[in-house]
């Protein structure tokens, strides 16, 4: 436990002054919505008008949640989750966040009694002081992304970090509080906050579908936000709700240009932000970013005649993917910026990978990460029906970055491609071009060293609990496109 040098007295009177007129402003709508819901939740407008909470509703500046009996999930526009616990009253004091560390985002909360888990997102990665929660007789920073927080009846605040380091400071002092520890606010404002050995006391999880996890997705209300009789022997969580249209999302994409003098060559671009754009069922139907190698502007836009939507689709809330087959719209790197508007047939396809970047990754500890869904991939030519992927990825989280291990399997009509390589990252996103070998081909023309690969991707949710790839493989005689996303 490190105790900080509170040198700057005005700090906390500021930045309480900022909290308390925060509600003052113009509220700004939709800056985060209920990923989950139980029991009886209420929220209180900054204008004073009560209502009953349900999965999926969108949250605005000023709301204030009151849990009661029940729980909720919040997820917000900069990727942050919070986890309010029963008798919880939880407020969004400001919050700003146009899809970028800019210097203008920011999210200051209030826990006013209860207690909550927090996972941060962008908001506060760049800047720590963009990123305060309040409680009465103190105020959270960050120099993490993790950590519950409970509000103590007597008044006190006590918190204990489960990644990152935790800044925990009241009039009289501040302490840090990195993972693992715990330290206590007391509510007499002349005692210091110190480390402490009590840890938040939680009420446990309730068991509904097997599901024992404080962040997750599911629905235990009626269509009118009332609470529902469920039978917990035999409940289970719907399918969470697919990523919303927007921008602050990671994207990589394996291509192809028909018109180019090559046309059998394939490409990979990836970069963040993004801002994607999709339909009902959560299939893709616009991307774009700036291409992370080249900073060419790359905009992809899916179906531009209108007509019917084809290919594969997969989107869990967290990650999205897909293949696109019929019309593209598109602007990518070559020799400089190129337009290309090719139409893809079923053997043929634009596959994406799109997410929530990860703001920071974690320092420690090993994942394996195994396929949550790929697209089918597919020749550039189109000469043979779509292929198969399976694969894994392995991955170990240091101060340093990430060491990311990739083992995948490509089979095709006419050949089977094994993959295997390794590549290091500091950041969400990470890529291995030639250094990602082929270890062993069966049918395909990969004599003499002709056979090489590329790939990019990135890690996805708060606690990187996703990763996406878009990989393209070439042998002597053609390519083959394809994308990938991964789960803890």
């Amino acid at each position: 436990m490190r105790t900080a040098d509170l040198s700057r007295p005005k700090f906390a009177s500021l930045l309480l002054l900022l909290l308390a007129t925060a509600g003052a402003g113009q509220a700004l709508a939709n800056v985060g919505r209920l990923e989950f819901v139980t029991g009886d939740v209420t929220a209180v407008s900054a204008a004073g008008q009560h209502r009953a909470l349900a999965r999926g509703e969108e949250l605005s500046q000023g709301d204030t949640i009151h849990t009661n009996a029940g729980r909720a999930q919040i997820r917000f526009a900069d990727g942050a989750y919070v986890s309010l616990q029963p008798g919880t009253e939880f407020g969004i004091k400001e919050y700003n966040f146009d899809g970028k560390a800019d210097g203008t985002e920011r999210g200051f909360f209030a826990l006013l009694k209860g207690a909550m888990r927090a996972v941060t997102g962008l908001i506060g990665h760049v800047d720590h002081s963009k990123y305060r929660i309040r409680t009465p007789t103190a105020t959270v920073g960050i120099r993490g992304t993790g950590g519950l927080i409970q509000v103590l009846n007597d008044g006190s605040t006590l918190i204990r970090g489960s990644s990152g380091i935790w800044v925990l400071s009241s009039p009289a002092g501040s302490v840090e509080v990195p993972a693992g520890t715990s330290a206590i606010a007391p509510a007499n404002p002349g005692i210091p906050p110190h480390e402490t050995s009590q840890g938040p006391s939680l009420p446990p999880p309730p068991p509904v579908g097997g599901l024992n996890n404080d962040f997750r997705q599911g629905d235990q209300v009626k269509p009118d936000g009332t609470p529902a009789s469920l039978s917990i022997a035999t409940v289970t969580a719907p399918p969470p709700a697919p990523l919303q249209s927007g921008s602050g999302y990671a994207a990589a994409v394996a291509y192809s240009d028909p018109n180019v003098e090559f046309p059998g060559y394939g490409y990979v671009s990836s970069g963040l932000p993004a801002t994607a754009v999709f339909d009902a069922a959560g299939g893709l139907t616009h991307v774009n970013f700036k291409d992370q190698s080249t900073s060419v502007e790359s905009v992809f836009n899916l179906n531009p005649d209108g007509a019917q939507v084809k290919g594969e689709s997969g989107n869990d809330g967290i990650i999205a993917w897909g293949r696109w087959t019929g019309g593209v719209n598109m602007t990518y790197p070559c020799d400089g910026p190129c337009t290309a508007q090719p139409t893809y047939a079923d053997n043929q396809g634009l596959h994406y990978v799109v997410g929530l970047p990860t703001p920071i990754l974690p320092t420690t500890g090993t994942a394996t990460y195994t396929m949550l869904g790929a697209t089918s991939p597919t020749y550039v030519d189109g000469h043979t029906s779509p292929g198969n992927f399976t694969g894994t990825l392995d991955v170990a989280f240091t101060a340093a970055g990430a060491n990311v291990g990739m083992n995948f399997n490509v089979v095709m009509p006419d050949a089977t491609y094994a993959l295997a390589g390794n590549t290091t990252t500091t950041s969400s996103q990470f890529s291995a071009g030639t250094d990602l070998k082929t270890l062993s081909v069966t049918g395909g023309n990969c004599a003499s060293g002709a056979c090489s690969s590329q790939v990019q991707g990135f890690f996805a949710g708060p606690t990187a609990e996703r990763a996406g790839v878009a990989y393209q493989i070439t042998d002597s005689s053609a390519q083959i496109l394809g994308a990938a996303a991964f789960k803890k």
